[in-house]
């Protein structure tokens, strides 16, 4: 099967998908990926799954699929994709480890829970691997900043991480800084809530002294707290 097959069998799917016949659609596309695992050899398919790959995610083609399914692609595609990416990542390839991370994301785990590998896990090996590119390095810093905004979410009623996890975050951050060339603005964004949970513990510490919105404001950043209801029966 050549490449351009492959994706003539998805735009099978697509042209259904379309046209609102849904069920057509992923009756297609099931058998379409079941033909694919009996009739093509896995050197040939390896070949082709990474060329699919290299488009869907660092390319950004092929976006009409990302509103299809679970995980951002359609179920039946999304079993090829996982089953490829899971040979790959056990043969220790990149960028192969950082696509199976793109594949879930942190909080859905695509692999066998027998192999007990948390998908953060697997792009933190992507990013210490021998040939971690740059989407790597940003992906894994955009994550600590993700978590630091995700602890922020509920200030000042109260931190949704724990203190550790706050300095773990900043450790890490500050560790691709240093190793990587990254534009201004991601150290610029690091600081910005460095001194956020600066000023948050600090007010906490003391005992909440003091009205938290003029204390950030005194920091010289901005934030605002979202708002708070409370149901009482």
């Amino acid at each position: 099967m050549t490449y351009e097959e492959f994706c003539a069998g998805i735009s099978e799917y697509a042209a259904l998908w379309n046209k609102g016949l849904k069920k057509q659609a992923n009756k297609a596309l099931a058998e379409f990926a079941e033909g694919f695992r009996k009739n093509v050899p896995q050197d040939e398919a390896d070949k082709i799954l990474y060329r699919f790959c290299r488009e869907f995610y660092d390319e950004d083609k092929l976006s009409e699929l990302k509103e299809h399914g679970c995980s951002r692609l359609p179920y039946s595609l999304m079993g090829l994709v996982w089953e490829y990416l899971k040979r790959e990542c056990q043969a220790e390839k990149m960028p192969q480890l950082r696509w199976a991370y793109q594949f879930g994301g942190r909080y859905f785990n695509p692999f066998d829970p027998t192999l007990e590998q948390d998908p953060y896990d697997i792009l933190k090996h992507a990013y210490e691997h021998p040939d971690c590119d740059e989407k790597t390095v940003r992906l894994y810093f955009e994550n600590q900043i993700n978590d630091l905004d995700f602890g922020a979410h509920h200030f000042p009623e109260g931190c949704c991480i724990a203190r550790e996890a706050y300095e773990e975050d900043v450790k890490t951050a500050e560790k691709i800084l240093a190793e990587h060339d990254l534009p201004r603005e991601f150290a610029e964004e690091l600081e910005y809530y460095k001194t956020l949970y600066q000023v948050y513990f600090e007010w906490l510490d003391g005992g909440k002294n003091g009205d938290f919105d003029e204390i950030i404001k005194a920091a010289g950043i901005s934030f605002s707290a979202p708002s708070a209801f409370y149901y009482m029966n």
